[in-house]
């Protein structure tokens, strides 16, 4: 994984997890990025897992809001892809249930457990997922929140301080998911706000 995290704002919203990091594959991300690519970056993060999975779906920079759909995935390339889940907030890898997941970086865990009900259309019914979300600090003070959706199983508590590299669950398929896979998400601290961005950064030659 690039050890690096994107500074760049996509949108204000909440973080939440809904549908996770190695690096982007040639076949999801055809300008090949790396971290001297990216428009900017900040070392903070680490890899949430071990070894390396493939991508299911990358991080919606046009509009990274669940509901709000424009027809397509605008990738950290600046490509348009109509395949991938539209207004998705993060970043899925595809991975066998129950793979150990870790913290990227050192933390507090700020909420660990099942999410609220929530109706998943794909699934036509009221569902839960299990997740964890890490608040994270900086060394230039500025705070982040990562967060890991549809685990199969919590093994950290609220309140807790955490080191990287701390398995803090199991990868799996609860709430509104079709196959096992893990959702990784991160937001950066603004104004008060917490603002989705994609910790891999933008890599197109135009502006996000």
């Amino acid at each position: 994984m690039l050890k690096f995290l994107s500074i760049a704002v996509a949108c204000c919203v909440v973080l939440a997890c809904s549908s996770g990091l190695t690096d982007p594959s040639a076949e999801s991300a055809a300008c090949g990025p790396v971290s001297t690519s990216a428009n900017a970056a900040l070392p903070i993060f680490g890899k949430p897992f071990e070894g390396a999975f493939p991508i299911g779906n990358f991080f919606d920079h046009d509009k990274p809001v669940d509901g709000d759909h424009n027809g397509y995935v605008l990738t950290l390339c600046g490509a348009r892809d109509s395949k991938q889940v539209d207004g998705h907030p993060g970043y899925d890898w595809r991975m066998p249930e129950g793979t150990p997941l870790l913290a990227v970086a050192d933390g507090v865990v700020l909420t660990a457990g099942l999410e609220a009900p929530n109706f998943c259309p794909g699934l036509n019914r009221t569902v839960q997922a299990l997740r964890v979300q890490l608040v994270h600090t900086a060394s230039n003070g500025e705070s982040y929140v990562s967060a890991y959706g549809h685990l199969s199983r919590v093994d950290v508590k609220e309140g807790v301080s955490i080191s990287e590299g701390t398995v803090i669950g199991l990868s799996g398929n609860t709430g509104c998911s079709g196959t096992p896979h893990l959702h990784f998400g991160v937001a950066r601290k603004v104004a008060g706000h917490y603002v989705l961005i994609d910790p891999y950064g933008w890599h197109s030659s135009v502006s996000d």
